[in-house]
């Protein structure tokens, strides 16, 4: 009896089938599940233009309003500066009000350590006692503070004030920023001559900072300016009280044989100390005073 081999290729079949169809149950989960990232990827690349297109308008807007902030400003101290220039023309050609003017030679040091001369000129307008410096150069703090200290000063030295007016300072200098005290005593000078109507002389130079009960404090550079002033043709120099003895140091160095071919150089600064106002008048032919006080100083400045 011969028997029949039993035929399991339909069975093998239905295996390939049932495999192929979880496969392609596997892509189809995984193609499914990468159109949702695109979608999602979709969504945020849309998010994001949208956010982009916003910043562009936001930055357009920002820019707009700064252009006209700039207009506005400028239209402002246009119309700021007109206004400013015909007060002073009405002040100057009105029967009731008048502006005074005075100017004041000052000397400072620059950055690079040289002796310059500039023009400080004060002018006072009616008002109510403000103080204003024009900002070309570029003013610091500590100026600001001087000038006011100034006009404290030279407030309380004339009789009679009315409190009706209005200080305005420009300063005449190469410099693109000015700053420091060094200039107080000369603003208090030229403010007295112009609270007095007072004539300035036009001989004299002064440095020095002002403190509120009229002394005159100490600066530095006195050397530098000193030599500024007297190329400038001026025949007098004015600095606080003291100063005229400036100590500075000069660099030593003494060689020292420790054995026989062999020296070392010991290097040290001795202390020097020079008289300015011999110094000045010996070099330069220029008359050095030492003042105490702001009283001190105006009988060189005001007849």
């Amino acid at each position: 009896m011969i028997r029949r081999k039993k035929n399991n290729v339909p069975i093998l079949i239905i295996v390939f089938l049932l495999i192929i169809i979880f496969l392609q149950s596997l892509y189809i989960i995984k193609v499914n599940s990468l159109f949702k990232q695109l979608d999602s990827l979709n969504h945020i690349s849309k998010q994001v233009a949208h956010l982009n297109n916003l910043t562009l308008k936001n930055n357009m807007l920002i820019s707009h309003l700064m252009t006209r902030m700039h207009d506005i400003m400028t239209s402002y101290q246009q119309n700021l500066s007109k206004n400013y220039a015909s007060n002073e023309l009405n002040y100057n050609y009105s029967a009731f009000t008048k502006i005074t003017t005075r100017t004041i030679p000052i000397v400072a040091v620059s950055s690079d350590g040289k002796g310059v001369i500039g023009k400080l000129e004060v002018k006072l307008i009616p008002g109510n006692n403000n103080v204003f410096i024009e900002t070309n150069p570029f003013s610091q703090e500590d100026l600001q503070y001087s000038l006011n200290k100034a006009v404290l000063v030279a407030k309380l030295k004339v009789k009679n004030y009315k409190y009706d007016k209005d200080f305005v300072f420009s300063y005449h200098t190469d410099a693109n920023v000015i700053g420091g005290e060094s200039a107080g005593a000369a603003a208090t000078i030229a403010i007295i001559a112009a609270l007095t109507n007072s004539k300035l002389k036009n001989d004299c130079v002064i440095t020095g900072t002002i403190e509120p009960d009229g002394t005159i404090g100490k600066v530095a550079g006195l050397i530098e300016k000193a030599f500024a002033v007297a190329k400038a043709n001026y025949s007098c120099f004015l600095i606080p009280y003291g100063q005229s003895k400036i100590r500075y140091y000069e660099k030593v160095v003494k060689p020292i044989n420790i054995v026989r071919g062999f020296t070392i150089l010991n290097t040290y600064y001795e202390p020097k100390e020079i008289n300015l106002i011999e110094i000045a008048k010996k070099e330069w032919n220029l008359t050095v005073i030492e003042v105490k006080t702001i009283d001190e100083a105006l009988k060189y400045f005001i007849s």
